[in-house]
C-alpha cells in the first residue's frame, strides 16, 4: 500500500519554482502523509515525527542529501499544494483498498 501511495504522490504537480528546491514535492508529501497516518497533524507534530523517524524516512524515501525537509518547507508545501489533487489520491487509494481515509 505504501508503494502505491508513493507512486501516486510522485505524480503530484510541483507548484514551486525550480530555484532552491532541495526535495522533490513527493518526498515532502510522503513525510506529511506518513505523519498524518500516525495522528501527527499540526506543522509542529509533523516536524517532530520527521525528526524522530529521520533515519527510517531517509532510507525508505531514498533521500540522497540525507537531510529531511525543514518545518518551513513542510509548511509551504502544505499551504501550496492543490488540496483537490491530494484528495483524488486518497480517494483512489481508499477505494482500491476498500478503506476509509478521513
Amino acid at each position: 500500500m505504501i508503494s502505491t501511495i508513493l507512486e501516486r504522490l510522485k505524480k503530484v504537480k510541483d507548484f514551486r519554482q525550480n530555484q532552491g528546491k532541495r526535495h522533490e514535492i513527493w518526498v515532502v508529501l510522503s513525510i506529511i502523509f506518513l505523519s498524518i497516518l500516525t495522528i501527527n497533524c499540526s506543522y509542529k507534530q509533523i516536524e517532530m515525527f520527521s525528526n524522530k523517524n529521520q533515519e527510517q524516512l531517509i532510507n525508505i524515501l531514498n533521500i540522497p542529501s540525507k537531510k529531511l525537509p525543514s518545518y518551513s518547507r513542510i509548511r509551504r508545501v502544505m499551504m501550496g499544494v492543490f488540496e483537490s489533487e491530494i484528495q483524488l489520491i486518497f480517494d483512489e487509494i481508499s477505494s482500491a483498498n476498500n478503506i476509509a481515509i478521513l
